[in-house]
This record gives C-alpha cells, structure tokens and sequence, in this order.
C-alpha cells in the first residue's frame, strides 16, 4: 500500500486514518471519517465528495422510482403543516408525480418541502425526473443564491406525502 500515508493518531487506541489520492477526481484526500464511511473511502480510495455521489447512486438505484426528484434536485417533502421548523419556511408548494415514479399521476401538497443533492450530468441522464412543481412554484437562481418561490395557492390542496410511500 505504498499509495497511502499514514496520518497520525491522537491516541493510540485511535482508528488509523490514512491520506492518499481520490481514484475518481484526482484529488488530496482522507478517509477520518465515521464508519461505514471511512473503511469504504479507503478501499475505493475515494475523497468525501466522490464516495458521496457512489453512495447516491446506490441510492437511485434502489429508490428512484420512489424518490421525489424535480430538475435534477431531489427533494424531501414532509407532513407538518404547522410549526416553526418546515422545509422551505413552511410555504406551499404542490407537485404532481410523472412516469418512472411508482405515483405517476398522482398529487400532492406539502407545507413542509426540503431541498437535497443535485444529480451530476451523468446521473441525470441515467435517472430522469420523476416529479414537477406545479400552480407557478419553482426553483430560481439570484446571482450566487438559489431560492424557491412556492404554489400560488389558488386551488384545494392535494394530500399530504404520507397518502404515498416515499423514499
């Protein structure tokens, strides 16, 4: 293992953590990180940032007809209509469902949505949208910022995300 340094050990009693070169992006990188994390990105000798998109990919692989995934984005909408700790402030937004996802054609409305990762490229390719936003809610860039305006609320909301099983 002569692609490794060793880094040392606050204690003896201390995992061993080494320093070595990421295999996918070529970068500086450590594997000090919790297991199962850590043990993973030294067999595979991944940075943080590389064995999070392996680890992603898994993840659409399994889930992605489950998951809630708007231009690229996946998203996390919750239950709570009232409270003060609610994705996105706690504003409405309203999506509906497209084919690959198992709730094609279905709807919902959520007070309560969280933003996640972005798909690189070639995840986007391999695992299309499975979701939009509807009623004028959407995604926006200002300069550095990414900010999302909510449904403008003119219609019924539709059922909670719990009337679904999402990933």
């Amino acid at each position: 293992m002569t692609d490794i340094t060793p880094l040392p050990r606050r204690r003896e009693s201390d995992t061993q953590c080494y320093s070595y070169v990421c295999s996918s992006c070529g970068k500086d990188a450590t594997n000090s990180y919790m297991e199962p994390h850590g043990s993973r990105m030294l067999a595979a000798r991944h940075c943080f940032y590389c064995d999070l998109a392996v680890e992603r990919e898994e993840r659409l692989k399994r889930d992605h007809a489950r998951m809630t995934i708007i231009d690229g984005r996946i998203y996390g909408p919750g239950n709570r209509t009232s409270g003060s700790f609610r994705g996105m402030a706690g504003r409405r937004f309203d999506i509906e469902f497209l084919a690959p996802s198992k709730h094609e054609g279905k709807r919902i409305t959520t007070f309560d949505l969280w933003a996640g990762e972005t798909l690189t490229p070639s995840q986007r390719e391999q695992f299309p949208d499975t979701a939009r936003f509807l009623d004028g809610a959407r995604q926006a860039q200002v300069g550095e910022t990414t900010c999302w305006n909510g449904s403008d609320g003119k219609t019924e909301p539709y059922p909670l995300p719990h009337s679904l099983d999402l990933a």
